[in-house]
């Protein structure tokens, strides 16, 4: 009970560290869940739910109920469900896909519960971010002098891009929480080695292998884009991006794994500047062009596979 006590306080804490310190936001994020793993782990199911309920109810004073509850619910599931799968033992790709279903299910059941007792429609207000982007890009050019007729095309290809962003949340929402959920799961690993809990080890990045059909995902996302605008059938042109923007997700990560491995070969690197290489890889749009090259490279050669 001492012990459960010192954990909820210790969500609390963290809780409002992530509201009210904003370079807080992310650390906490992934934080907040390993309170209850370890009492799961050490104690089982019932502290650490009594905990997640007491830290919810703590947290309800501190901020409005509503954002307490959707904070506890969301971080107290992944505690519970990452607790579970550690100590059964559960596959790589069993924790990975338990994670991410569980934080696509609360996040949009969260976004429902904004939009209705809140009255936060976080879709149009991205919407209204993108279209403020875009005008504060469209000045920009501006600025710089570029002539009328330059001007046009590019408000015209702004005005593509408003139009299909929308269509592509829904995936890049969904490969966002995978990412979040991988990050879970390798943070919360790493903490529980240090507290001496065996642990199954996740496969190196550099040996992670997409599967090939990836590949035809891609060229056949290009078929449909290409008869979706020449026909003007707009449901085929976003299946067409959202298929051609999911390959090129795999392939890239099928990139950097490859280029892990090579760095690998020549020489050994910890696990914090493994984690920058990844993150650089993924985010940065040369490196990320970089990696998608790599990645249809190893995947058209079995370049790894040849010499395993």
């Amino acid at each position: 009970m001492v012990v459960a006590s010192y954990f909820a306080a210790i969500m609390v804490i963290l809780a409002l560290f992530s509201n009210f310190v904003p370079l807080f936001v992310l650390i906490g994020f992934f934080l907040m869940p390993i309170p209850m793993v370890v009492l799961y782990m050490t104690y089982g199911l019932r502290w650490s739910l009594m905990t997640g309920v007491v830290a919810g109810i703590l947290l309800g004073f501190f901020l409005q109920p509503i954002l307490a509850l959707i904070q506890i619910v969301t971080f107290g599931s992944v505690g519970l469900l990452l607790g579970k799968g550690f100590k059964e033992e559960w596959t790589p790709f069993k924790m990975l896909s338990g994670v991410t279903f569980i934080l696509v299910v609360v996040n949009v059941v969260a976004l429902l519960a904004m939009y209705v007792f809140m009255d936060m429609n976080l879709y149009q207000l991205m919407q209204q971010q993108v279209i403020t982007s875009s005008q504060m890009l469209m000045d920009g050019y501006r600025e710089s002098g570029m002539s009328e007729v330059q001007l046009v095309e590019m408000q015209q290809q702004v005005s593509d891009m408003i139009k299909i962003i929308p269509t592509l949340l829904p995936l890049f929402f969904c490969i966002a929480i995978s990412i979040i959920a991988y990050m879970n799961i390798k943070i919360t690993q790493m903490i529980l080695v240090k507290l001496g809990y065996h642990i199954l080890p996740f496969l190196s990045v550099r040996y992670w292998e997409i599967s090939r059909s990836m590949l035809y995902f891609y060229v056949l996302a290009m078929v449909l884009k290409y008869w979706g605008m020449t026909r003007k059938i707009d449901w085929l042109t976003i299946v067409g991006l959202n298929l051609e923007q999911l390959s090129v997700f795999f392939i890239a990560i099928q990139g950097i794994a490859f280029v892990l491995y090579l760095i690998h070969r020549r020489t050994k690197l910890g696990t914090g500047i493994q984690i920058v290489v990844v993150v650089l890889l993924l985010l940065e749009p040369h490196l990320h062009f970089f990696a998608l090259i790599m990645g249809f490279f190893d995947m058209v050669l079995n370049y790894r596979k040849k010499r395993a």
